[in-house]
Order: C-alpha cells, then sequence, then structure tokens
C-alpha cells in the first residue's frame, strides 16, 4: 500500500471540506453556489471511499501479472438462493523470468466456473502438501475476445473456460469480473530458482 495514495485521498477530502465551510459560513455567494460546493463535496466523498476500499485489502478483479506465485486460494461457490454468482479469490506474488518475487503479495478475484474452481482447487492441495505453485497468465489478444471483455468491464459479460483452461469471454452473465484480456490461466509446479553464476557475481564485486 502506497502511502502517498492515502494521504493524497485525504488531503483531497479535507481541501474540499474546507471550501464547503468556507463558502456556506463566511461568504456570500449565492445559495446555488454553496448548494453546488456541497454536491461536489458529497461526490468526492464517494470518490474517497472507492479509492480506500482499493487500499485496504479488497481483492482486485484487474489485470493480473503474466507468471505469479500462488500463494493461497479461497473458493466461493454460487448461490443460487441467494443469486450470489460466486468467486475465486487468489493471493499471489508477481514473479519474473527466473522465479523471483518482484512485488508484495496482492489479492485477486476471478469470475467462477467450474473448469477454473477445479484447477485451483489442485493448486491449493499442492500448497498444502508443502509444494510452490507457479501460476501464468497468457491473454490472447484476438479481436473477438476484446470486444467480449469490453462487454464484460461494463458489468455484461461473464468469464467460460473449456476442460483446457482456455478462457473466452461471453456475455449475458451476471457478475462477470474483470481479469484482464480474455486468456489462459494455468498451474504448474513452481520451478527452482534461476540463480546467477556465482563466478559472475564474484567478478561483479572485485
Amino acid at each position: 500500500m502506497n502511502p502517498l495514495v492515502i494521504v493524497g485521498a485525504v488531503a483531497l477530502f479535507l481541501v474540499l471540506a474546507l471550501l464547503l465551510l468556507s463558502l456556506n459560513l463566511t461568504s456570500l455567494w449565492r445559495w446555488w453556489i454553496k448548494a453546488g460546493a456541497i454536491v461536489v463535496t458529497l461526490g468526492a466523498v464517494i470518490v474517497l471511499y472507492f479509492t480506500m476500499t482499493g487500499l485496504i485489502g479488497w481483492a482486485s478483479p484487474g489485470d493480473m501479472p503474466k507468471r505469479f506465485s500462488l500463494l493461497a486460494t479461497r473458493i466461493v461457490e454460487p448461490d443460487k438462493l441467494g443469486n450470489l454468482p460466486g468467486a475465486i479469490y487468489l493471493w499471489i506474488e508477481e514473479v519474473d523470468d527466473r522465479q523471483i518475487v518482484i512485488s508484495p503479495p496482492r489479492a485477486f478475484q476471478v469470475p467462477y466456473k467450474v473448469e477454473i474452481a477445479t484447477e485451483v482447487a489442485s493448486a491449493q492441495q499442492q500448497i498444502e502438501a508443502g509444494g510452490k505453485v507457479l501460476g501464468q497468465f497468457a491473454a490472447t489478444g484476438n479481436e473477438q475476445a476484446n470486444a467480449a471483455q469490453t462487454a464484460q468491464q461494463q458489468g455484461q459479460g461473464a468469464i467460460s473456460t473449456d476442460g483446457d483452461a482456455n478462457r473466452t469471454a461471453s456475455g449475458g452473465g451476471e457478475g462477470g469480473g474483470n481479469i484482464g484480456d480474455p486468456g489462459a490461466l494455468s498451474f504448474s509446479q513452481m520451478p527452482p530458482v534461476d540463480l546467477p553464476d556465482k563466478a559472475a557475481v564474484i567478478q561483479m564485486t572485485q
């Protein structure tokens, strides 16, 4: 979590709140100006809320890294009685091509599908057995998938998978999340860390 983002969000709210007080208590401006200031301040509160909720641990439905270490998962089954679509939560760390962690842990939300849930459950079992799991997300980039993703981002799409975890987006579902361009989400055993050659390291330090 970036402290500057939090400070900036709080400062934005305080500045607008002080502006509102100044207009309503000390100024002689017309009532519609003061009413406008109230509306702007209320809007700022809403913006601040959504900004802060993105910083306090809510799972992100945004783009996932191409390579990541899977730390933990949680599968929430759909609830037909409550009309809840279900979701899959992944706690991950981004890794580079040498399996070295390059970012802090983050939580991501993936729309629930049976095929994805099955693979995630298998990966979780591997983690619980003491293994390490490498996750990879490869976007397809084709025009049809990108068009479907646009509809999905507007809250009208759902993600489907086939048996090989090749993911495409289709319209009509509720609760469809956004994990970047539709593509392939796969899991495998984490390869060993590719450490640099010791001789090269010693030569660089001399």
